[in-house]
Order: C-alpha cells, then sequence, then structure tokens
C-alpha cells in the first residue's frame, strides 16, 4: 500500500478532452516514488476519479516533476496497484484513491478547482 505524506494540486489539464486535476503526492514510505495523480469529475464514486498515475525516477528534491528533459516519467496507472494477501489490486487502488480524497483538504480544493471552471 501506498502512504500519502503530501499531496497537492499542481495545476488543471485536461485529460481525454475533460478538465482534470494533477496532483502531485509525495510518499509516506521510504523507497516510495513520488507520484502524479490526475484526477477528472466522476458521479459514480466519491465525485472523483483517478485516470492517470505517473512516476519520477529524478531526485524530488531538485528535480520533481518539471525536468522534461530525460525520461523521468512512468505511467504506473495499471501497475501501480499489485495487490496483497488480503486485498485484490483493484481494493488496492480504491483506498488509495479514498486516502488521497480525505488528505488533507485536497477535496476541498478538487471541488473549488473543478467548480471555478468556465
Amino acid at each position: 500500500m501506498y502512504y500519502i505524506k503530501d499531496a497537492k494540486i499542481r495545476r488543471m489539464t485536461e485529460f481525454d478532452g475533460a478538465p482534470c486535476a494533477e496532483v502531485g503526492v509525495l510518499p509516506g514510505a521510504v523507497g516510495d516514488s513520488a507520484l502524479l495523480v490526475y484526477i477528472v469529475e466522476d458521479q459514480r464514486e466519491e465525485g472523483y476519479e483517478i485516470v492517470r498515475i505517473l512516476t519520477n525516477d529524478a531526485d524530488t528534491a531538485t528535480d520533481w516533476f518539471d525536468n522534461n528533459l530525460h525520461d523521468a516519467f512512468q505511467d504506473v496507472t495499471v501497475s501501480a496497484f499489485t495487490g496483497s494477501a488480503i486485498m485484490t489490486p483493484e481494493d488496492e487502488r480504491s483506498k488509495f484513491q479514498q486516502e488521497l480524497l480525505i488528505f488533507g483538504d485536497l477535496k476541498k480544493q478538487l471541488e473549488a478547482h473543478f467548480h471555478k471552471l468556465p
């Protein structure tokens, strides 16, 4: 399971033509990668759905996700959650999404960002 140390909306963008929030997530466990998580509005779940997850192999203290001069980005949307003896990959993904949305005031920030769009 991925533990969250910090999560912040970095910017609003688009995913498949839909408004999307790019959320930077710092890991709470040593050895875990920093993530960029792309979230769109969704009426089915808790109002939001993770549609893409990227990792960055660069040093987050000096590079974060802003250096596109190398292949630091890796799309792990499908492979990020492998499951365990007590949870399926789908359960892990759902748990991560729930924990991300309740982290700090992220859900409140998402609501503000999505609702001020024209």
